[in-house]
């Protein structure tokens, strides 16, 4: 007993990676909507799920083997030899025999549960006692595939297969090639693993035992290996007439041959019933054959498109490399008027790093300029004198001008229109929704303000780098030292006649006034100079140019965002999933 509750824990915990697994694909596959085959592989995942909880609910239940199969075939002879020989299941020459599903079990609340699954109108439970009906077993009859009235029956045949473990199609020996059977049943076959699909030829005894094993057989399993998709596993040859308990052998066609792999048949089915681990652990084979099935099947459609995909991600980043790189191209012909205002950023900066009388100096300079330039943008006067079209100090350096950012969108459209079209082809070719031959008209647009403000963070990082150099402790311990200097020299002076009682006149402090005066407008000269040639405008913008390509590689374009970010996502789920 604990070995069986072992198994099945082990099982749920692999029927929950599963899931997991799929859950997982699904998702990958809704990130990628413009990819049209992601909606059929999503409706696919799905069915998987739901057929794969369906095995979790039933992983402790019994083993359901279903017999399916056109009329005259024998099905409902074979269960009734599979269920010991008795007259189970109504068999005859009225057509359909079976008019329901009728469910064989051996009692219990397992095939009650059943029913009331499937639907209690379209079951016939008979119950079966003794005999070599084994208890973990529920044996399901179905009705004529062929029949005037089956279409009725396919809802619940529907329902009966997703709640089988073993599928076994019955075909005519006499006619093993019935194509209409072997495609109605396609659907459903390619939902089984090898070992839970099986096909039978009955009334093999009416055929040559040689030509059977050499001939017929092996054609017989080629050609539904092909109509299948590779489902079957293998296909058996037997007489199940011969195995039940009155034959009723007509005189003038009695069995032709002993070759009869009915055994084998049981051995398949019913072998593992009385084994109850076997059955956890091909219901976890059922369910990992699904999970393969779906994830080989959106594996092999990402990978017919993958050259045509690959081209596509490539000429992608080339469109958008170009109409970045002709929008940079664009703003850099009117670099000039980009520097308005930077000198104004850059001793914002400084006055806040500087200490000692440059520093107040230096202090009192930004804001002398910035009552300038708030007074000339209220007058209409910036241009004339070099102060800029910024809206407020604080945001200096920080926005283009409006035709600035006009000539940037400009030339990024005329750029991305030459080379969309040559994208929009590969990525047609690999089965992205049309759509994306068009392109939205605000993309220039979103373009010239992603750009904007990667110049603007490329611009500010080049004024805190500069800010930072010009801001050092050295440089402001040499320029202050010649004022501070003066000043203490002064003091001294001052302080020792001060105490002799040797007062001292005003010229001398009129003289101290004007060199001391003299030497923080020296030092403050000398740091103007230092900031005009290490921080002009001109080397901050040559600077941020110079960074701003590496920022526009880390940058999805917006004319070609959701497109490249799907297209990536799609080929990184080609590793993902097994082909």
């Amino acid at each position: 007993m604990l070995e069986r509750q072992t198994a099945v824990l082990q099982a749920a915990g692999r029927l929950e990676s599963l899931t997991a697994e799929l859950d997982l694909l699904k998702s990958r596959l809704a990130a990628v909507p413009l990819w049209r085959p992601a909606a059929g592989l999503m409706r696919q995942c799905d069915e998987a799920l739901r057929m794969i909880r369906g095995i979790s609910v039933r992983l402790e239940r019994s083993l359901v083997v279903t017999i399916i199969g056109p009329s005259g075939s024998g099905k409902s002879t074979l269960v009734n030899a599979l269920a010991g020989g008795d007259e189970l299941s109504p068999t005859g020459r009225r057509r359909p025999t079976t008019g329901k599903l009728i469910l064989l079990g051996a009692g219990g609340e397992d095939a009650v549960e059943l029913t009331r699954d499937l639907g209690e109108d379209a079951v016939e439970l008979k119950p079966v006692s003794g005999g070599n009906f084994p208890a973990g077993l529920c044996l399901i009859d179905t009705p004529d595939t062929d029949s005037m009235e089956f279409r009725r029956h396919i809802p619940a045949l529907e329902r009966v297969i997703g709640h089988s473990d073993v599928l076994v199609c019955v075909f005519d020996a006499e006619n093993p090639k019935r194509r209409d059977h072997a495609d109605f049943l396609a659907p459903f076959v390619q939902r089984f693993d090898g070992e839970s699909l099986l096909a039978v030829l009955n009334k093999c005894d009416r055929l040559d035992a040689q030509e059977l094993k050499s001939s017929i057989l092996p054609d017989f399993l080629k050609y539904l290996q092909s109509a299948w998709g590779g489902a079957l596993d293998q296909a058996l040859c037997l007489c199940a007439r011969r195995h039940v308990q009155d034959p009723a052998w007509d005189p003038a066609a009695e069995p032709r041959h002993d070759f009869d792999q009915f055994a084998e048949l049981q051995r398949l089915l019913l072998g593992g019933v009385r084994h109850g681990g076997l059955v956890i652990d091909r219901r976890v084979e059922n369910a990992r054959q699904l999970h393969a099935f779906v994830a080989g099947e959106a594996g092999r459609e990402i990978n017919a498109d993958r050259q045509t995909l690959e081209a596509a991600q490539r000429t992608l980043a080339a469109v958008e490399a170009e109409a970045m790189s002709a929008a940079v191209s664009a703003l850099r012909s009117s670099d000039s008027r980009l520097a308005s205002g930077m000198d104004l950023t850059v001793y914002q900066k400084l006055s806040q790093r500087w200490v000692g009388p440059v520093g107040w100096m230096l202090a009192l300079w930004t804001r002398l300029v910035m009552l300038g330039s708030g007074v000339a943008s209220f007058l209409r006067l910036g241009r004339r004198f070099g102060w800029g079209s910024q809206r407020d100090p604080e945001g200096a350096g920080k926005l283009m001008a409006p035709d600035q950012l006009e000539a940037a969108q400009r030339s990024y459209r005329i750029a991305l229109l030459r080379r969309w079209p040559e994208a929009a082809d590969l990525l047609v070719r690999g089965r992205f929704d049309p759509a994306v031959r068009s392109i939205d008209a605000t993309a220039s647009e979103q373009a010239a303000e992603q750009l904007a403000g990667l110049w603007a963070d490329s611009v500010d990082r080049e004024i805190e780098r500069v800010s930072g150099r010009l801001g050092g402790l050295g440089l402001q311990m040499l320029l202050n030292a010649p004022v501070v200097g003066i000043l203490v020299y002064v003091g001294w002076v001052t302080l020792k006649t001060f105490f002799r009682a040797a007062y001292l006149g005003g010229d001398y402090f009129l003289h101290a006034f004007w060199v001391i005066a003299i030497a923080l407008l020296l030092s403050f000269f000398a740091l103007q100079i230092l900031i005009r040639t290490a921080a002009s405008t001109g080397r901050i913008t040559a600077r941020a140019f110079q960074r701003l390509p590496q920022d526009l590689e880390k940058l999805d374009g917006p004319a070609t965002g959701p497109v490249r970010s799907q297209l990536e996502a799609l080929l990184q789920m080609a590793a993902a999933v097994r082909l």
